[in-house]
């Protein structure tokens, strides 16, 4: 059953110039239980599709134009900030890139959990508390009865972190987002981290959006996947897939730009240029610029989006023919 389903997203923000549109008409679905992957490189729109989710993007420079966000079919994009405050945390969680802007400096651990616990429930300091004890203990961190009396900046990284997703676990919620959850620590607790994640995703049964950069997370934690360029989903599907046999140039060139440990001397290869500033977008396609495989109607039109069946679908000019109607869903 459909848990999340964004249609046709469209944000913008205020420019010097007037509005830019940052998010151009993405649509992406998300199952019960189900981790989808958003990968691309910075400046594609990843973490500004997933504040929106959460309505978490500042109403005073940006807005939603286009399209609509459900959650189990409810509109979230018409929700009142009163009843959207409801959902977050309870029904939507989300774990940031750097928990120590997350986290409040001047408050100890336990404070914080215990807030959040209560927030959306009715039990009293105490219970908050034994319950902020036995969630700390939940995500692997030693001697949680004393953790909860420290200040976030006496832990480290990964403890930070684990914090976090305690936090975030705090009131089951249906959906966690994680926006690039291990970007900030070393390789091993990044391992750390990611187990502990699907650990308890399996346990309790919560489906997640996972935003990252990095494919190999994507190629051990996600169900499907879908690659954002430029404001725009190009190729998404099965991670096996797409990971196998990419069909957008993009993709191609997001895989070939991770190192192979297969011997010494071998070139590391790079996709030339950098993602458009989106008040420069092109009229067609907004890889065109960076495309070894670019024709001129490339430069021109902005391709339709191409089936290849089970959910793999491609938005690129080099599959003509293929037309859906069904859009990157």
């Amino acid at each position: 059953m459909t848990l999340l389903s964004i249609d046709n997203l469209a944000i913008e923000f205020a420019g010097p110039s007037g509005p830019v549109r940052v998010v151009d008409g993405i649509s992406l679905s998300l199952g019960e239980g189900e981790t989808l992957g958003i990968v691309g490189e910075s400046g594609s729109g990843k973490s500004v599709t997933s504040l929106s989710v959460m309505r978490l993007l500042p109403e005073d420079q940006a807005a939603i134009v286009q399209g609509d966000i459900r959650l189990r079919g409810q509109s979230l994009v018409r929700l009142s900030e009163a009843e959207m405050r409801k959902v977050r945390g309870n029904r939507i969680a989300m774990i940031f890139q750097e928990p120590m802007t997350a986290l409040n400096p001047v408050f100890k651990i336990g404070r914080q959990l215990t807030e959040a616990i209560r927030q959306h429930s009715r039990k009293s300091k105490r219970e908050a508390r034994k319950e902020a004890i036995e969630l700390l203990g939940h995500v692997g961190i030693p001697l949680p009865e004393q953790i909860v009396n420290v200040y976030p900046h006496q832990l480290s990284g990964g403890m930070r972190q684990r914090v976090m997703i305690a936090m975030a676990m705090a009131c089951d919620p249906e959906l966690l987002i994680a926006d690039e959850p291990t970007t900030a620590l070393d390789v091993t607790i990044q391992a750390q981290i990611l187990d502990l994640m699907r650990k308890l995703q399996r346990e309790r049964g919560t489906a997640m959006l996972l935003i990252t950069h990095d494919l190999g997370v994507v190629a051990e934690t996600c169900d499907r996947v879908s690659v954002m360029y430029a404001g725009q989903i190009v190729e998404q599907g099965d991670v096996k897939t797409v990971f196998r046999e990419p069909k957008h140039p993009y993709t191609a060139g997001l895989l070939k730009s991770v190192p192979q440990f297969t011997g010494e001397g071998k070139e590391l290869h790079s996709i030339a240029g950098q993602v458009p500033h989106p008040s420069e977008f092109p009229a067609g396609c907004r890889f065109a610029s960076r495309c070894p495989s670019r024709m001129d109607v490339c430069e021109k039109v902005d391709p339709a989006a191409y089936d290849f069946g089970d959910g793999h679908r491609c938005k690129c000019h080099l599959y003509g023919g293929r037309e859906t109607n069904a859009g990157l869903a």
